[in-house]
Parts: C-alpha cells; sequence; structure tokens
C-alpha cells in the first residue's frame, strides 16, 4: 500500500470524536492524519496509537500527529507499552478506524480494549458494509473479486452487515448511542430494490429497509460504557445570516454533537415538517439567530414553535438599534424567546432591557492553523519570501478610510517587500496605492480561513461609536489561531489584546503608521509576538474548552421550563391566543 493510503481523514468518525479528550486510543492509526486533525482542536490531548504498518508508523510519530505509538498486530497489543494500565480506565475516546475489518478475531480486541476506555468515555468506529448492493449484485452473478482498497480490500479477514457490526459492541458490554453511515447517492439502490422487490417480498424482508441497508458503504458507530442511554435533546437553528453563522453557531452546535443524545439541526428556513421531525423522548430547543422579521410574522412562527413544546433561544451579536425593526417592535425578537444568547457583556446589557435570561458565549475558534513552522522559516530567511498583509471586513469604510494615508506612505517606502491581500472590502483594495496587493470577494468561511492562513500581518481598525462597542474580539481570534500578528484599535481589542506581548494596539494614527512599518521591517518581532497569540488561542479561546458550557445552560432552562414560560407570557401577552 501507498503512504497516501494511510494518511486519510475520515471525516465521519473525525466529526463525531469529543473536542476535549484528555486521552485519545486510536488503533490502525496509520501515519496519523486524524491525530493531527484532532490535535488542532485540541491541542492538549495525549493521542496514542496502534499500528502495524511500519513506514506509516515512524510517519504518525512527526511533530502534531500521535505522541506516542506501538507498532505491531493489535491482537497482541500490551497497553503497558503505552504507558496504559490496562486495569484502570483512562482512555476517553476508543477509535477503531477501518480497522476492525482487517483482524482474525476483531470480536476479543474490542472486549479487550473496552476495558481501558473511562465509563463517560466513547467508542468509534468505521465498518465497511457487506451488505452494499453492489457486493450482493455481484454475489447474484458468482462474483467475489479482491480489490486493492474498498469494500472488498484484500487485506480484509471479516466482513460485517449493520447486525454484526452492532452484535460486535454489544458482545463487549457496550452501548450504542447511533450510527451514521456514509451512502451511495443516487436512485442506483433503490433501482436494485426494485429489481429484487418479489424475492425480497418473499423472504419477508422490508423492501425500504433493504433499500436503506444495501446503500450504505461504510458505518460509524458511536458506543459507551454506561449501562443506559443517554438524555436526548434536539437543538435546531433558524440562521438569520449566513455570515457569522459558522463560528456563533453551526461550528458550537457540530462539537455538541459529539455528545451522545445530542442532535443538530439547522437551515435558513423552517418548516412544519422539519418542526414536527422529533424524537421519542427529546426535549427541543430552537436557536433563532440574528432573525429579524416583520411583527405578524414573528409572531406566528414564535405561536407554532410554543405550541411544539420547543424553548426558544434567540442568538444575537450586533447594536439593536442598528435595526429600525427591532425597535419598532420594541424589541420583539428577544421579548417573545426565554432566553438570549450572545458573544460579549455590553452585548448583554443592552439585551437584558428586553429580556432578563440572556447568556455569554465569547467567541472562539474552532481550530489552530498549521502555519507557525512556515511563519517560523519566513522569519528565519526574511529575504526569501514577501510579508503578506491581511484586511478582510465588510462595511468598515469609517474605521479604515482615516488610516489609508499611513498605510499608502508605508507600502511606498517598502515597496515589493509587501503584499497586500483584501477579502471582502473592494473599497479598500482600490484604495491602496501600491501594485502588490490581491483582491478575494466574499467567501465561504473554510475559504476565509485558508487565506488567513497566508498572511502575516493583519490590520483591525474599529472607530470607537456605539455599533463598534458591541463589537466581540472575533478577528484577533481568528488571526492569532494562525499566529499573525495584529495591530488594531483599542476600541473592543484591548479587552483581551496584551500590547507588545499578544498584539499591538495603537492610540493615534502616528503610532498606528510607526507600529506598522515596524512590524513589516522585523519577522523576529513577528514571530514573538504571533507565537505569544497563538499560545493564548491554546490555552484559552479553542472552542473544544468552552463548548459543554452552553448545553449546561441550555439544560438548565429546560429544568426552569415553567418559570420561564410564566416569565415570557407576561412580558409577551401578545403570544396569547385571542
Amino acid at each position: 500500500m501507498s503512504i497516501g493510503y494511510y494518511d486519510r481523514v475520515n471525516p465521519e468518525l473525525f466529526r463525531l470524536m469529543p473536542p476535549d479528550a484528555r486521552v485519545v486510543l486510536e488503533i490502525g492509526c496509520g501515519a496519523g492524519a486524524l491525530a493531527a486533525a484532532y490535535r488542532a482542536r485540541n491541542p492538549s490531548v495525549a493521542y496514542l496509537g496502534v499500528e502495524r504498518a511500519l513506514e506509516p508508523a515512524q510517519r504518525a510519530v512527526m511533530p502534531g500527529r500521535l505522541d506516542r505509538i506501538f507498532v505491531g498486530d493489535v491482537e497482541t497489543f500490551d497497553p503497558g507499552r503505552l504507558d496504559l494500565d490496562d486495569t484502570t480506565p483512562t482512555v476517553d475516546c476508543l477509535v477503531f478506524g477501518d480497522v476492525l475489518e482487517h483482524l482474525v478475531d476483531p470480536w476479543s480486541v474490542v472486549e479487550r480494549l473496552v476495558r481501558l476506555v473511562r465509563p463517560e468515555g466513547q467508542v468509534l468506529a468505521s465498518i465497511p458494509n457487506i451488505q452494499h448492493y453492489s457486493v450482493v449484485a455481484n454475489l447474484l452473478r458468482g462474483k467475489w473479486e479482491y480489490q486493492d482498497e474498498g469494500l472488498l480490500d484484500r487485506t480484509h479477514l471479516r466482513f460485517f452487515t449493520l447486525d454484526g457490526a452492532l452484535e460486535l459492541f454489544t458482545r463487549a458490554g457496550l452501548h450504542v448511542h447511533d450510527v451514521v453511515t456514509r451512502s451511495t447517492p443516487g436512485a442506483e439502490p433503490a433501482r436494485f430494490r426494485d429489481l429484487l422487490e418479489p424475492v425480497l417480498s418473499s423472504l419477508k424482508i422490508d423492501a425500504v429497509d433493504f433499500a436503506t441497508r444495501s446503500a450504505v458503504v461504510q458505518f460509524v458507530i458511536r458506543a459507551g460504557r454506561m449501562t443506559h442511554a443517554p438524555a436526548r435533546t434536539l437543538i435546531r437553528a433558524l440562521l438569520g445570516s449566513e455570515i457569522g453563522s459558522e463560528v456563533r453557531i453551526q461550528e458550537p452546535l457540530a462539537f455538541l454533537a459529539t455528545i451522545p443524545g445530542v442532535r443538530i439541526r439547522h437551515s435558513p428556513r423552517l418548516t412544519l415538517e422539519s418542526l414536527n421531525d422529533v424524537q421519542p423522548g427529546e426535549e427541543r430547543i430552537l436557536l433563532q439567530q440574528r432573525i429579524v422579521l416583520p411583527l405578524p410574522e414573528h409572531l406566528n412562527l414564535q405561536r407554532s414553535l410554543l405550541e411544539r413544546g420547543y424553548l426558544i433561544i434567540a442568538e444575537f451579536d450586533d447594536d439593536p438599534a442598528h435595526f429600525p425593526m427591532l425597535n419598532a417592535t420594541n424589541g420583539f425578537a428577544f421579548r417573545s424567546c426565554h432566553a438570549v444568547q450572545t458573544t460579549t457583556e455590553t452585548m448583554a446589557q443592552t439585551l437584558r432591557a428586553w429580556n432578563p435570561e440572556v447568556a455569554v458565549f465569547p467567541n472562539q475558534v474552532a481550530s489552530l492553523g498549521a502555519a507557525q513552522a512556515l511563519k517560523r522559516a519566513s522569519a528565519e530567511n526574511p529575504s526569501a519570501t514577501q510579508v503578506t498583509l491581511f484586511f478582510g471586513a465588510l462595511n468598515r469604510e469609517a474605521d479604515w478610510a482615516p488610516l489609508v494615508p499611513a498605510i499608502n506612505r508605508v507600502l511606498a517606502e517598502l515597496g515589493g517587500q509587501v503584499h497586500v491581500l483584501v477579502v471582502h472590502d473592494r473599497t479598500f483594495h482600490d484604495a491602496l496605492i501600491t501594485p502588490h496587493k490581491s483582491f478575494e470577494p466574499l467567501c465561504s468561511y473554510e475559504r476565509y480561513h485558508m487565506l488567513l492562513e497566508t498572511a502575516d500581518v493583519a490590520l483591525l481598525p474599529l472607530e470607537p461609536s456605539q455599533f463598534n462597542q458591541h463589537k466581540s474580539d472575533l478577528k484577533f481570534i481568528e488571526s492569532a489561531a494562525h499566529g499573525i500578528t495584529v495591530l488594531a484599535s483599542p476600541t473592543v481589542y484591548d479587552r483581551s489584546i496584551r500590547h507588545g506581548e499578544t498584539g499591538f494596539l495603537y492610540q493615534s494614527l502616528a503610532e498606528f503608521e510607526s507600529t506598522l512599518k515596524r512590524l513589516l521591517r522585523e519577522p523576529a518581532l513577528r514571530l514573538k509576538v504571533g507565537r505569544n497569540a497563538y499560545q493564548m488561542v491554546a490555552d484559552h479561546r479553542l472552542l473544544s474548552h468552552h463548548y459543554r458550557t452552553r448545553l449546561t445552560w441550555y439544560q438548565q432552562l429546560l429544568h426552569s421550563r415553567a418559570q420561564l414560560q410564566q416569565s415570557l407570557l407576561e412580558r409577551t401577552p401578545e403570544l396569547r391566543e385571542t
């Protein structure tokens, strides 16, 4: 097998891994690609692995991947080789990534290794489905042809259907929380089902169930040692703005979905069908992110949610005075919810005028960037590359306009040493007098981070307006996660930037110009401050440190639902049916 075969991330496995695990043990860790992706979310993890192939195992212990690895057969694996005591549970997450099908006795391996998992820990496994319609169709033709990889990988020793895979874990005393599937797209599985309909009927096999199972290429199973099913909570989000929803709603919800029993749904619109998609015994929460609607429409929405038993939480992150409809309805968007969540205490103080139940969840980043080594090389050999100056924002002309003359003077003096990368703001780009610039229009959040990864210095100007005072320090945290040194206004950013240590604050135009020139000229200074900022995010501002506090608050709200409902109807009597 090529090294590429061993250096892949299974996205379904990755999405289910608890982001705050203290110890992860991955069986069949390959070259450590999953470990590298996970460590960006949780750099303090002790990530251990077992791998049979020598070459990928050697790569797996490169910096940023695994901490320790046992090279050999997991069927003879002694946990003591990884400083694990097989008599004391120490593992938070045990991962079998496409490995159980390669073992002689996977049942014994699972039974033996789950003893290492803490009672509240998780066991994750990805297993190919031998009931896939392509395999069944070829069997009907009398064919069973091994391949280099895939469902009939020539190194597979065991084969599983869903029932067999589930039995593998229940036999080991585990409770299966859920199964995520990766299926073949298109109409082929259903068409195959239709062709077999007479046979399925004769054998009393449910045709719909068969079609569902035979479309699955791979099962990802999540199980645990707890003896009972976890409490079930549905958190559904209505997105009013795609911009900002990633970091404030979508990423936190994705992290919450790693907790067994928590089911997540989000979309820019709701239907009655989607609202009624509730499983038995499931508590239900509806997050309304930046929802500003005409009063009759919003009133109907809230009544519909209350009728269906939803706990309603508003999420807002900008000065409400900027939205005329909010004031025209006396803050109905906030009054008509059981509670409100926001990102700063300044915002919370404003929102409490309409709803006393407000929680503050500061913005965090989901993962660290990977550019530190490149920035270090650039700092040690400053003549090898241009310095990239970054600016990315929307509707900031009043903030950057006073700085443009100073920026252009610095660019004229440094010439081709500096390249300016501008995201979103065409007017700012056009105001720069330099041929060494590039522009990226409004892009996805993933693309935005890819561009940040290339930068060395970021500009974060905010004038001290009421609107800006309600902003958060997100752009600093995003830059710091990539080791970028920022030059920022004191407005908002003096709450989190330590001047000269994790970034630079300017108090005047003259100080802005002199500091910008210094940062562009001194790579060692950029490296030092960028590294400090990077470490600050790693220690304090990663989402993995904080995401569970949201669920704790949601659960407290659910527990107090009766009192919250009474308060809601008292401050918003228009919700009562007339």
